[in-house]
């Protein structure tokens, strides 16, 4: 039995082709959002932590950070639009947001010290994760490569990271919720 492939060819208006970039944006500018708001969190949390390895590794992430704050914006020029600053400074407001959170649940769950700020960063990253994955998943869905050029490698690095924090996560609540010390 002979197994056939049939390509099939859609063609787009322009209009419903501006909109589907337009839908693009928007997304996008979630995504500078999630990764604004990612970024401010990692950076006041690296100076809340005192074990130096830990430490040094928010530190670099940090950094990470901005550059995939960098990489989000990028995706605004790929598809021709502009992001929306708006959105930029919200997502610092929702990291701050985050670290009252953290601390509400620190303080009503007996935890002390920053274990709470590294928990946030942790639920941070994931989020900040998943939406550049729909980037991803959009830039496959309206055929644009650079779209997946972009992301994917941003996506890779941010899996490590989680893989990381979930770690910290992990080795430092015990310490802060029975002991109420510091790491």
């Amino acid at each position: 039995m002979e197994s056939s492939t049939k390509i099939t060819l859609v063609e787009l208006d322009q209009e419903t082709r501006e909109n589907q970039l337009d839908r693009a944006k928007a997304w996008f500018d979630n995504l500078l959002l999630t990764q604004s708001s990612c970024r401010k969190l990692v950076e006041d949390t690296v100076e809340k932590i005192e074990e130096p390895h830990i430490k040094q590794y928010l530190a670099e992430m940090a950094l990470q950070e901005q550059e995939h704050e960098e990489k989000a914006r990028e995706l605004f020029k790929i598809i021709g639009r502009e992001p929306s600053d708006m959105r930029q400074l919200l997502g610092q407001i929702a990291g701050k947001a985050r670290q009252a959170l953290g601390d509400f649940i620190a303080v009503s769950g007996s935890a002390k010290g920053p274990w709470q700020d590294l928990h946030q960063v942790y639920l941070s990253n994931f989020n900040s994760m998943g939406a550049f994955a729909v980037a991803e998943q959009l830039g496959l869905a309206l055929g644009i490569p650079a779209i997946v050029d972009t992301v994917f490698p941003v996506i890779a690095e941010k899996s490590t990271s989680q893989l990381l924090l979930q770690e910290c996560v992990l080795e430092m609540c015990s310490k802060s919720i029975l002991y109420h010390e510091p790491f």
